[in-house]
């Protein structure tokens, strides 16, 4: 699979509730939580149209610990909604890494990139089974996320294992 797109450069510590500010709650579906992805995040350039309501940013490059803070499972799924469909970073707060896979929404990639902001807008590309982003005349490679890529892949956790169970692979619990 390839991802193609344009780059979004944000700093360290973005925290869930940047990603998706609770004070929009409850949400009324996923145009509302694609309209509100990353809005608190101060940067030059908005990750969200506000015209369309949706980003033309495919790729986040993050510095350190990105989805720090909360549990806000609707980070990830703003941020998809949106248009993202894979964040780069040097580190990922483990729950949003987690949600992030579990529900199969954007492809988790950790490398020491060494981009900031101002890659906002850049070509990329993201060879998924190649391991390979290209970007700003740079090829990174990442590594691979083993069984967590079939997750990802599968739609999602929940999805992943029925069609492992239905296939006969899941294992029973006595």
């Amino acid at each position: 699979m390839i991802i193609s797109g344009l780059a979004y450069g944000v700093g360290d510590f973005v925290d869930t509730d940047v990603m998706s500010p609770g004070r929009y709650e409850p949400y009324d579906g996923p145009d509302q939580l694609a309209r509100i992805a990353l809005v608190d995040y101060p940067a030059k350039t908005p990750f969200v149209d506000p015209d369309t309501g949706t980003s033309p940013f495919k790729v986040i490059f993050a510095g350190t610990e990105f989805g720090c803070g909360s549990s806000r499972e609707t980070a990830p799924q703003a941020l998809h909604y949106a248009g993202a469909r894979v964040v780069i970073a040097k580190s990922f707060g483990n729950i949003f890494f987690r949600n992030c896979v579990n529900m199969g929404l954007l492809l988790p990639v950790v490398i020491d990139h060494g981009f900031d902001e101002s890659i906002t807008g850049a070509p990329v590309r993201v060879d998924v089974a190649r391991r390979v982003v290209t970007c700003a005349d740079r090829q990174m490679e990442f590594a691979d996320l083993g069984a967590l890529q079939g997750i990802v892949d599968g739609g999602g956790l929940t999805p992943y294992t029925l069609d492992r169970v239905r296939a006969g692979q899941g294992r029973r619990v006595r």
